[in-house]
């Protein structure tokens, strides 16, 4: 009994050395704070047409004489790694939630984005990754039994330079959109065939710069046909401009940079003065703790 007992404390110590060294091998994980887009409200403002009265009928004259404004939010999901997951959609009508559509991102074992899922699963787009870099990838809607295959070519900064879109059934020739981006590696010119697209930026940070892949909830605030790429937009559009119409966007920012509200404004190239979209959008954003 004296024998054991006088054992004890140093199985004990041995032990506890045993458990201290283990865990003195082993890095503490690093905890991470991640600022994201956590929701985005946006206002449309929707001209409203005077009518007349005619047999009973109200029928526009063709004078817009006041707007209404549609408010759509977008909440996001994240999971532990700060990887988007879900985006949920809905506008609302009298303070109300209404027309709720949600995209859900499904992110595999590596972290890379697999697939994406739109509303009740009748559309899908499922990326195809070579060497880790996206290669392909196939838009699916089976309301229309369609499909859309993209097809990606890489320049020497290892960015999109053209991507080839053929439709099934195919109804026309291949499309094929290439990019030309600025110094900042914003893209600065979407072209398809005679058609471009030139893109202003300012130097603050773009809300979803954080992401591996492009991501809007806008095609005024980055280029869609680049969406899910590879292709991380830095900075905020602050112009677009094409054949026909021009786009500004003001902005102001947090202490961080990133944009609290957006004012966006289209007008025709022909008629500056005739205002045709108009858009506002709020940025909220919170902190994740994420490990490394």
């Amino acid at each position: 009994m004296k024998r054991t007992l006088l054992l004890t404390p140093l199985l004990l110590l041995m032990v506890s050395w045993n458990s201290y060294s283990a865990s003195s091998s082993i890095p503490p994980a690093q905890i991470k704070k991640l600022t994201v887009v956590s929701q985005i409200v946006e206002k449309n403002y929707v001209p409203t047409e005077e009518t007349t009265l005619v047999d009973d009928v109200n029928v526009p004259t063709g004078k817009n004489t006041s707007t209404e404004i549609s408010i759509t939010k977008y909440d996001f999901t994240y999971n532990t790694v700060g990887q988007m997951t879900a985006v949920k959609s809905y506008l609302v009508e009298n303070g109300q939630p209404t027309s709720t559509f949600i995209t859900t991102l499904d992110i595999d074992a590596n972290n890379q984005l697999n697939k994406v899922l739109f509303g009740e699963n009748k559309m899908s787009l499922d990326l195809t990754y070579e060497n880790n870099r996206l290669q392909s990838t196939e838009f699916k809607d089976l309301y229309y039994d369609e499909s859309r295959v993209t097809t990606i070519t890489y320049n020497k900064l290892d960015l999109p330079g053209e991507i080839e879109t053929v439709s099934q059934p195919q109804y026309s020739d291949p499309e094929i959109t290439k990019f030309i981006f600025d110094p900042n590696n914003n893209v600065k010119i979407v072209a398809l065939d005679s058609n471009k697209t030139n893109y202003t930026y300012d130097s603050k940070k773009y809300p979803f710069a954080f992401l591996p892949y492009s991501f809007n909830v806008s095609n005024y605030l980055s280029a869609s046909e680049l969406t899910y790429t590879n292709y991380v937009q830095q900075n905020n559009v602050v112009k677009i401009a094409d054949s026909n119409f021009i786009t500004t966007i003001d902005y102001t920012y947090n202490n961080q940079n990133l944009p609290l509200t957006a004012k966006v404004k289209t007008v025709d190239k022909s008629n500056p003065t005739e205002t045709v979209s108009q858009y506002d959008y709020e940025f909220i954003y919170k902190d994740l703790e994420i490990t490394e």
